[in-house]
C-alpha cells in the first residue's frame, strides 16, 4: 500500500488584512517611515571633506576602493571596522529575538517595511478588506482592470525608486540622476535597477509571506534562541478554549469568543481553527 505523502509546499492564499489602529500600529507606521527615510534620503545628504575628495556623506567607491561614512572613511584593509559592526549587529539581532520575539520579522525586516507599504497603497486604491475580497471575487470588467492597474503602477514606481536609491550609494547621487533621465549612465546601474525593480515589485506585491516562508533562513535561526519567557504574539489554545459566543458562553468557556478578528488583521495569514495558515 503506498504511503500518504505530505507535501512541505503549501499553495499561496490571497491574504487581505483588515486595517488596525493602535499604539504598536502606530509605532510601526513611525518606524517605517524612519526606514524609508533613511535609506531614499542618504545618498543626497552632502558632507564637506575638501578638495579632490567626494562629498557624498555616505558612498561605496568602489573604483577607488573606499567607503565613505561622513567623517569616516574606510579602506579595503580596515575592513574589520564593517565586520565588527556586523558581529555587533548580529549579536543584538539574537539579543532582541531572545527577549522579544519576532521583532524583527515584524518591524525592521525590509521584506516586512516594503510590504507594508504596498498594502497601504492597496488599501488607498482597493478599499479596506471587505473592498478588496469582493474586487478579487469579482469578474475582470473595466473596474477591476483600471484598479489593478493603477495599484500595479504605484507598485512599479515604489519599486524603481527603490532599486534607484540603491545604485545612488556608489557614485555621485546627483550626477547619476542627471545621467539616468539623459539615458547616458552606464548600463550596469540599468540593470541593477531593473533586477532590484523587478523582486521589489514581485516580493512585496506578489509573494509577501511566501518569502519569510520558503526563502527567508532567519524565521529557522529564530527557534534556536526562544524559550518559554520570550515575549510572543501566539494563540494560547489552554486559555481559549473552549471557544464560545453568544448566549453560548458560560463559567466554562475559555477567553477566545470566535470572532476571527486576529485572523482578519493578520498579514501572514494565520487561521486559528487549525494552527495553519489560510
Amino acid at each position: 500500500m503506498a504511503s500518504e505523502q505530505t507535501s512541505l509546499y503549501a499553495a499561496q492564499e490571497p491574504i487581505f488584512p483588515r486595517r488596525v489602529s493602535g499604539f504598536f500600529r502606530t509605532f510601526k507606521w513611525w518606524l517605517m517611515a524612519v526606514t524609508l527615510g533613511i535609506y531614499y534620503l542618504t545618498p543626497w545628504i552632502r558632507w564637506d571633506r575638501g578638495p579632490s575628495l567626494p562629498d557624498q556623506a555616505v558612498l561605496i567607491d568602489m573604483a577607488n576602493r573606499r567607503f565613505y561614512f561622513f567623517w569616516i572613511e574606510i579602506w579595503p584593509h580596515e575592513f574589520y571596522f564593517v565586520a565588527g559592526l556586523l558581529i555587533m549587529a548580529g549579536l543584538g539581532l539574537f539579543l532582541f529575538t531572545s527577549a522579544l520575539g519576532r521583532v524583527w520579522c515584524g518591524y525592521a525586516c525590509p521584506q516586512t517595511v516594503w510590504t507594508d507599504l504596498f498594502i497601504l497603497v492597496e488599501r488607498w486604491v482597493e478599499g479596506d478588506r471587505n473592498a478588496r475580497v469582493r474586487l478579487y471575487k469579482a469578474k475582470w470588467d473595466i473596474k477591476k482592470w483600471r484598479l489593478r492597474l493603477t495599484k500595479w503602477a504605484l507598485w512599479l514606481a515604489i519599486a524603481i525608486a527603490t532599486g534607484g536609491a540603491w545604485v545612488f550609494y556608489f557614485t555621485d547621487a546627483p550626477q547619476l540622476a542627471v545621467d539616468l533621465v539623459t539615458f547616458s549612465a552606464h548600463p550596469i546601474a540599468y540593470t541593477t535597477i531593473a533586477i532590484l525593480a523587478l523582486t521589489t515589485f514581485v516580493f512585496g506585491g506578489f509573494m509577501r509571506e511566501q518569502v519569510c516562508i520558503y526563502m527567508c533562513p532567519w524565521p529557522r535561526i529564530q527557534g534556536a534562541m526562544m524559550d518559554d519567557d520570550t515575549l510572543t504574539v501566539a494563540y494560547r489554545e489552554g486559555r481559549g478554549e473552549p471557544r464560545e459566543k453568544g448566549k453560548k458562553r458560560t463559567d466554562a468557556s475559555g477567553d477566545c469568543i470566535d470572532c476571527m478578528a486576529c485572523v482578519n488583521v493578520c498579514p501572514m495569514g494565520i487561521d486559528i481553527r487549525d494552527g495553519q495558515q489560510m
